[in-house]
């Protein structure tokens, strides 16, 4: 590997692709390139290893060498000056019902990429939230670039089944592909063992035995989230109740939680002959979960914490708003949109990049601290994003769109089954 992070094979492929892309993605036609002298010391490597690579591009006709002059960019062909990095969302964004998480991290994402010189588009889908059919891609104009080949690189917030509908397609080894969820070779996503190892943990900290687990998991996630319920408690020699464990319930079915808890509240007997067998912690592991339950807690007279400690999982900036203290197991859906958009752009750029799932981090917010932190966290993020111009650059609607915005905080409208433009 040379000091640039090329790997010694087909060294003129590699730095032909970096400047393809950059070519396509962020010069202008007749502009002129770096000499090869330049590029010989950015890349660490010949002059005649550049000329190679530069050789590549002009059989492509991406650039034209002038006697004298340089080296500039050609005047190409439409589809290719329209290459920009797509960034898909399947589900219908714009459902008032969809996670805060989703509605935002595929617009931060668009927007971290054209901070970073990238042309992006925010390709959305209507399929709607909680429907787990097995069904083709819905969002027809991503298909549409994808057979165009105006991908440079795909950030995905789309289920796995459909990734050969649209995978398969894209020119091989070529476009760089980012997902959200398992199936994709690179892909970022929460641990939600650990989110549970922390939840549980903390309500046993805070002396808390018998505790009941509300969530939604995969079938795929199902088995290692529950074993690691399983594990802190058997570890704590606390007891469990099967009864408590409720995690097969998609949290967009209407009512939900509702029922779900008041089944768990009502396992453990009656207040007045059996109340030492109720729950006394409540483990929330998916944040649409959340408001459902604290109505039925309200509604069952439960007093929090007295009765019950309540951790749930958050999304920072949700403004998820609660009647009672309750601990926050917080991520950051900007968080998650940088780590995806840092990944794609190494692979864009040929760096090496291993395969397989990075993490994104959580922290726990105790509920005595909840709301002067996220105070302080809100001041910053506005200090930051007036500093930054952050609010003129928000993706804008283009022609019949539904708006979806998550509470207390203002997101892009867009076209179902459409794209945002890029401004």
């Amino acid at each position: 590997m040379t000091s640039s992070g090329l790997q010694r094979s087909n060294l003129s492929q590699q730095i032909s692709s970096i400047l393809r892309e950059e070519i396509l993605t962020k010069s202008s036609p007749g502009q002129r390139l770096p000499t090869i002298m330049e590029l010989t010391k950015r890349f660490n490597v010949s002059f005649q290893t550049v000329r190679e690579g530069l050789n590549i591009l002009a059989e492509e006709g991406l650039i034209q060498r002038r006697p004298g002059a340089g080296t500039f960019v050609s005047a190409v062909i439409p589809a290719q000056r329209d290459r920009h990095v797509g960034v898909l969302a399947e589900i219908d964004i714009s459902d008032p019902h969809a996670s805060y998480f989703f509605r935002r991290t595929p617009q931060r994402v668009v927007r971290f990429l054209r901070r970073e010189g990238f042309a992006a588009r925010l390709y959305t889908g209507h399929t709607q939230v909680g429907d787990e059919t097995i069904r083709p891609l819905t969002c027809t104009a991503f298909l549409e670039a994808v057979e165009r080949q105006q991908l440079s690189g795909v950030v995905a917030f789309a289920p796995s089944h459909t990734l050969p509908q649209w995978l398969e397609p894209l020119p091989g080894g070529h476009v760089p592909v980012v997902g959200s969820t398992d199936g994709y070779d690179y892909r970022v996503e929460l641990d939600h063992p650990a989110l549970v190892r922390t939840g549980v943990q903390y309500l046993l900290n805070q002396g808390r035995r018998r505790i009941a687990l509300l969530e939604y998991f995969r079938p795929s996630r199902q088995a290692s989230a529950v074993e690691s319920f399983l594990e802190v408690m058997a570890a704590a020699g606390a007891p469990v109740n099967p009864q408590w464990l409720r995690h097969s319930l998609n949290p967009c079915t209407p009512g939900a939680n509702w029922e779900e808890f008041r089944a768990v509240w009502a396992s453990g007997g009656s207040k007045g002959r059996q109340g030492d067998e109720k729950p006394d912690g409540l483990l929330i592991c998916d944040d649409n979960l959340f408001p459902v339950t604290a109505m039925a807690i309200l509604q069952l007279g439960i007093r929090v914490p007295e009765d019950l400690t309540v951790v749930t999982h958050s999304n920072k900036g949700s403004a998820m708003l609660s009647p009672f203290p309750v601990a926050k197991l917080e991520i950051d859906p900007d968080v998650c949109a940088g780590l995806m958009g840092r990944t794609l752009i190494r692979l864009m750029q040929k760096e090496p990049v291993a395969p397989g799932l990075v993490i994104l981090p959580h922290r726990l917010v105790e509920a005595d601290a909840a709301a002067p932190q996220e105070s302080r966290a809100g001041e910053q993020e506005s200090r930051r994003a007036r500093r930054d111009g952050d609010t003129a650059t928000e993706p804008r609607p283009s022609g019949d769109s539904d708006v979806g915005r998550a509470e207390g905080e203002e997101q892009a409208a867009v076209s179902v089954a459409g794209t945002v433009p890029v401004p």
